[in-house]
């Protein structure tokens, strides 16, 4: 009994982490960039990958920003990552698509 209610917490508790991570992933960034490009990246990354896809976003990762576009990888849960870039002018592309799975 005590096993199944330790169990039961646990999966609630990590359906409840996944889902405050869906709506907020971290944004790590090392390097400086405008705060509207923190803004956009963070908006963008939201959710989960697609409704049939179910993959929850945890972290993004700013990884260079050169000649106003910033690149940036987006780690999901369970596993997979996909590479993207935003520019102000051009918007958002998908610069290397998802892999890992």
């Amino acid at each position: 009994m005590k096993r199944s209610v330790i169990a039961a917490i646990i999966v609630a508790v990590l359906f409840l982490a996944l889902s405050v991570s869906a709506l907020h992933p971290v944004v790590i960034c090392r390097i400086d960039i405008p705060e509207n490009y923190m803004d956009a990246i963070a908006g963008q990354a939201k959710g989960m990958y697609s409704s049939k896809v179910p993959l929850v976003p945890i972290y993004v990762s700013v990884d260079a920003c050169t000649e106003g576009r910033v690149y940036y990888t987006i780690h999901y849960f369970p596993v997979g990552t996909v590479g993207m870039s935003y520019a102000e002018n051009d918007g958002y592309n998908i610069e290397k698509p998802l892999i890992d799975l």
